[in-house]
């Protein structure tokens, strides 16, 4: 993965180079799909010289790293932080001159509520981590040699590519998160401390997981203290790239399907209308779940890859609340009953877009699966009511607004086993001997990582596998 990461990098950093590369062939590109991902490739892509076309589906690029607004209610479409980690999103913010636009959040934490009281939970372990009640001393002084094993492995493992960590530790892909953490650590530090930040931040339970995450992630946070939003909201990125290229929103997909030209294989994007865009590459930057019912003529490589794609839900409930509240956000551990893992009160901040006080309810994985039985997706206020009624005074006097936000595809499920595919997968991606076969390239946090950076970094990575394609094609072209 090193050699093309570089090949990537070079792109970025001098897009002439990459135009000569290409040979000003003049090659035609479509990139299916606006979100962070495919917006990085189109803009790569464009940079080098090519014709690119963008197609997204929704009104608004972005995807999931996004705005909406409900009302005087507003909320994020997805990813609610960047992380400082990601240098291919962090060269993009460099390129956009948006660095000023990045707002720092320093030693963000999280009241963590149990049967037994409250502790306090960080995102960013430290020192403190130490003081969590309950954790038995065996289990702290555990915590202390793991600490130290991240940060040494902080050089070896890029928080971009989770199967990076399979170079480290190849059975890192075949152990759950759970089991990775009760062995490294003991399993009180499973149940205080990184259980209840995967089912808040990200509505994941740890034994649904492979360690492939949290062995990439963790080694670039410990003894870090800060992560960002977004000044204007988290589409600004999007929003700035869309403004540079060629995007057609409100243009659905129907078929992405190879024919046979010549001595090359064209792709035919055809749209829900009816309309086909004949391009002789194409970027798929899709949530993969989707992939695979656009793709007509699949490989068995891309068969057998999308079909191992799995995403996880996650339902929101967003009220408008007429009365100051403090600022405060509470996680809830597992063993806790209640439908709420992340609770967060926000105040009012009308200079930056917020005019009400904001009260933010996640549900537990648990009451996700709930609302999917219950047909409720569309009406989650209804699980949580009661249970606010009893945490917030006067709770339905001074409520003003609701919003209920559920995204049946949340974060890409890196579950036991498909990383492995994964890297196989991009072995596949990447190999030149049969460039001009494989017109199709895919990208998005499925194929990286389950983060925006993630999603982002595999963008590049897509735009310069295009690049050399069509490198390629151009020697044979004029050979």
């Amino acid at each position: 993965m090193t050699e093309k990461l570089c090949t990537a990098d070079a792109l970025a950093r001098d897009p002439s180079m990459a135009a000569a590369r290409s040979g000003g062939n003049g090659a035609q590109v479509v990139v299916i799909g606006a979100g962070i991902a495919g917006l990085t490739a189109a803009y790569r892509l464009r940079q080098a010289g090519l014709s690119v076309t963008v197609l997204e589906a929704a009104d608004t690029v972005g995807g999931r790293m996004g705005d909406r607004h409900a009302g005087d209610l507003v909320f994020n479409s997805g990813a609610r932080l960047v992380y400082p980690f990601g240098r291919t999103f962090n060269r993009l913010i460099a390129d956009l001159a948006l660095g000023d636009a990045l707002i720092p959040l320093r030693n963000l934490s999280a009241r963590c509520v149990t049967p037994r009281g409250e502790h306090l939970i960080e995102l960013m372990p430290t020192v403190r981590s130490l003081m969590t009640p309950g954790l038995p001393m065996g289990e702290r002084v555990a915590l202390i040699a793991h600490a130290l094993r991240m940060r040494a492995l902080k050089r070896r493992v890029d928080p971009d590519w989770a199967v990076s960590a399979l170079d480290v530790d190849p059975a890192a892909d075949r152990l759950t998160l759970a089991d990775y953490i009760r062995g490294e650590i003991g399993p009180h530090a499973l149940a205080s401390l990184v259980e209840p930040v995967f089912r808040a931040t990200r509505s994941f339970n740890p034994e649904t997981l492979s360690s492939l995450f949290y062995l990439t992630t963790v080694p670039h946070l410990v003894g870090e203290d800060t992560v960002h939003t977004l000044r204007g909201g988290m589409g600004l990125v999007c929003q700035t790239l869309a403004r540079q290229l060629d995007v057609r929103t409100g243009a659905r997909v129907a078929s992405v399907e190879y024919r046979r030209e010549a001595d090359a294989r064209r792709v035919a994007v055809t749209l829900a209308g009816g309309e086909t865009l004949l391009a002789d590459h194409v970027v798929c930057a899709v949530e993969g779940s989707l992939a695979g019912a656009l793709m007509r003529t699949p490989e068995a490589a891309e068969r057998e890859m999308l079909a191992e794609v799995r995403y996880n839900a996650l339902g929101v409930v967003h009220y408008g609340f007429a009365q100051p509240l403090p600022a405060l956000m509470q996680f809830a551990s597992r063993d806790v009953a209640s439908r709420i893992s992340t609770f967060q009160q926000m105040p009012a901040a009308p200079a930056s877009g917020r005019p009400l006080t904001q009260i933010y309810c996640q549900l537990t994985p648990e009451a996700v699966d709930e609302a999917r039985r219950r047909g409720c997706t569309d009406d989650l206020d209804t699980l949580l009511r009661d249970e606010l009624r009893a945490r917030v005074p006067d709770f339905d006097r001074h409520v003003v607004a609701v919003a209920n936000q559920w995204l049946p595809c949340k974060l890409p499920v890196f579950a036991p086993g498909y990383g492995e595919r994964l890297r196989a997968f991009w072995r596949w991606q990447e190999d030149p001997a049969r460039a001009s076969e494989r017109p199709v390239v895919y990208c998005g946090d499925w194929t990286a990582q389950a983060l925006l950076t993630g999603a982002c970094a595999s963008g590049e990575r897509a735009a310069g596998i295009v690049l050399e394609r069509a490198q390629i094609q151009a020697k044979r072209t004029n050979s």
